[in-house]
């Protein structure tokens, strides 16, 4: 991974968390999901999802840097990147699951076919492949806010390779 890359991101990581947890709030709440315990206000999240957002935002770094991009200021001369192509962003969208199981299973949870947040079994983990088309459209969106969460904190993605 780009250490330059990382240290930037390392800085945004709070504000990138919270715009993480904005862009999630909004989609629950126009789907009428607002019973779930992450369906809340940043000021009113547990520090369980806080973290979540967070490690998400840290993740970032890596992304860039296993699909061949990086991020800066704008203070290069390097074409900014728009969108990810479709299977960058699948790519990315499979490497968010893997992340989003690891970060799970390494607070407890447990594979079960029904969810049970009491329990900390979920039935999200498995594979990429096994998952309903509405949770995999989660990871995608996830990779396709990358870019439009970065500019949001005054940074821009471009290719390195």
């Amino acid at each position: 991974m780009d250490e330059n890359t990382a240290q930037i991101l390392e800085g945004a990581a709070e504000g990138l968390a919270q715009a993480i947890h904005a862009d999630y709030l909004a989609k629950m709440r126009a789907a009428g999901q607002t019973g779930h315990p992450g369906a809340v206000e940043w000021d009113a999240l547990g520090e369980e999802f806080r973290a979540s957002n967070r490690a998400q935002a840290r993740s970032i770094a890596e992304k860039l840097s296993m699909a061949g991009f990086t991020c800066d200021a704008g203070d290069t001369s390097f074409p900014s990147v728009e969108a990810f192509d479709e299977p960058t962003t699948l790519l990315l969208a499979q490497s968010e699951h893997v992340r989003w199981m690891q970060e799970k299973l390494a607070n407890g949870w447990t594979y079960a076919p029904v969810r049970d947040n009491g329990l900390k079994h979920h039935n999200m983990l498995v594979p990429y492949e096994q998952l309903p088309e509405a949770d995999r459209q989660k990871d995608i969106d996830a990779v396709r806010n990358i870019i439009p969460l970065l500019k949001s904190v005054g940074l821009r993605v471009y290719r390195v390779k």
